[in-house]
């Protein structure tokens, strides 16, 4: 099986640094079906800085850390560790890169960081193209 980053890119209606700031809102866009239960879920706290921790938050008080984030450049690039939907409990590797795009962004999100710890997850993660749909529902898409 391939340790290769799975790559996705999508086209925002919305200048880099509206679209840095809603990728960060990530409880704005999220699909709740993604999460640990999709019937508590009630957001995604992101604490939006260099060091700052991922949380899924739910109704009942539960809480689950998603990562923590690693490259904190507004309006640019963000890098986070991703523990959801972990079986292994190792963590793999988020990079978003937001790039100026006539009428407004290219997202390329690159989930990497696979290596014989965490290579049996990788296959979790083939729907990243739904979730941004999301995501580009929130910003506005490009036709």
């Amino acid at each position: 099986m391939s340790t290769a980053p799975l790559e996705y890119r999508t086209e925002l209606a919305c200048p880099p640094a509206r679209a840095f700031d809603t990728y960060t809102d990530l409880g704005s866009w999220w699909d709740p079906m993604y999460t640990a239960d999709a019937q508590t879920f009630t957001g995604v706290r992101v604490e939006r800085r260099l060091g700052g921790s991922i949380v899924e938050e739910h109704a009942d008080g539960a809480e689950y850390v998603w990562g923590t984030i690693t490259l904190w450049q507004p309006g640019m690039l963000l890098s986070h560790s991703f523990l959801l939907a972990h079986e292994t409990g190792v963590a793999s590797q988020v990079l978003v890169r937001f790039a100026p795009a006539a009428g407004g962004t290219e997202l390329h999100l690159q989930h990497g960081g696979w290596n014989e710890d965490n290579l049996a997850d990788r296959s979790r993660f083939t729907d990243w193209p739904v979730l941004l749909e999301g995501l580009r529902r929130r910003v506005g898409a490009i036709d």
